[in-house]
C-alpha cells in the first residue's frame, strides 16, 4: 500500500486519517468481487473517491492510467468521524491465460472548502491497494538479480521477474566475503516481465565485481540467490 500526501496554504498542518482493510486484493474469473472496508480514524469527515488504474513497470518506474477493467462502488462517499464504509470492487472481464494482470484500487480524499478561521496547511491523503488478477494457469513469479557498478563502492541492485505474477520483495541482506552484509529494506513489487533496481552502498571492504549473494523476503517466501555482474 503507498500513501501521498498532498497539500495546500501555510503552515501549521492539520491531516485526514483512515486506513483501508485488506491492503491488497485479487480477484479472478471465479471470484469477480472484492470488498474493501475504509474507516475514518480521524475527528472530522472525510470525503472519498475511487478510482481503479492499470499499473505497468516501464523502465522499473511504477506507471497508471485509468482503466475500464474494474468497477469501484460507490466512486465517492463521505465517512463520518470514526465510522467506516464498505466499497466494492468488480471485475469486468476474464483473466489473460498468459499472465496475471495488475492494477491499484486509489483511494483519493476530496479536498473541502476551510472555514474562513483556518490559515495552517491542509495534507489530503491518496492510497493505493494493490489488485491483482492472477494468470488462469496460476504461474507464479520468478526473480533474476544482477548487479551494476554504478561508482566506488556503489551498486544498483536489480531484479527482473521472469514469471508471469508479481513478487514483493519486502527486503533484503546483499552479502559478500569479508563484510558485513548490507541491509536493505524498501519494499518493492515487480511485475511479470518487469525489472526494479535499489541502489546500495557497499562496505570499504569490498572490492569491485566481488561475488555477491540476496538473501531476503518476498510474498512467496524466502530468496536465496547470487547476483551476476551486469555491464556498466
Amino acid at each position: 500500500m503507498t500513501a501521498i500526501l498532498l497539500a495546500a496554504a501555510a503552515l501549521p498542518a492539520a491531516a485526514s486519517s483512515f486506513s483501508l482493510s485488506p491492503i491488497r486484493i485479487y480477484l479472478s474469473p471465479t471470484h469477480r468481487i472484492g470488498v474493501i472496508t475504509l474507516r475514518n480514524d480521524g475527528d472530522d469527515a472525510v470525503t472519498v473517491q475511487v478510482g481503479p488504474y492499470a499499473w505497468t513497470q516501464p523502465g522499473g518506474e511504477d506507471q497508471y492510467r485509468a482503466t475500464d477493467d474494474l468497477i469501484a462502488t460507490p466512486p465517492v462517499f463521505a465517512v463520518a468521524p470514526h465510522a467506516r464504509q464498505i466499497v466494492r470492487v468488480a471485475l469486468r472481464e476474464d483473466a489473460d491465460a498468459a499472465g496475471e494482470r495488475d492494477y491499484r484500487l486509489f483511494f483519493q480524499e476530496v479536498p473541502q472548502p476551510h472555514s474562513a478561521a483556518f490559515t495552517g496547511l491542509r495534507i489530503y491523503l491518496r492510497i493505493g491497494v494493490p489488485l491483482f488478477v492472477p494468470a488462469s494457469r496460476g504461474d507464479k513469479g520468478s526473480l533474476i538479480w544482477h548487479a551494476r557498478v554504478t561508482g566506488p563502492h556503489e551498486l544498483e541492485i536489480r531484479a527482473t521477474n521472469s514469471g508471469a505474477a508479481h513478487v514483493e520483495v519486502t527486503r533484503f541482506d546483499l552479502e559478500a566475503e569479508h563484510a558485513p552484509p548490507v541491509h536493505v529494506g524498501a519494499a518493492r513489487y515487480v511485475l511479470p516481465g518487469s525489472t526494479v533496481s535499489w541502489q546500495v552502498r557497499l562496505p570499504q571492504a569490498v572490492q569491485a565485481h566481488t561475488p555477491l549473494h540476496i538473501r531476503g523476503f518476498t510474498d512467496q517466501g524466502e530468496v536465496f540467490a547470487d547476483a551476476s555482474y551486469a555491464a556498466s
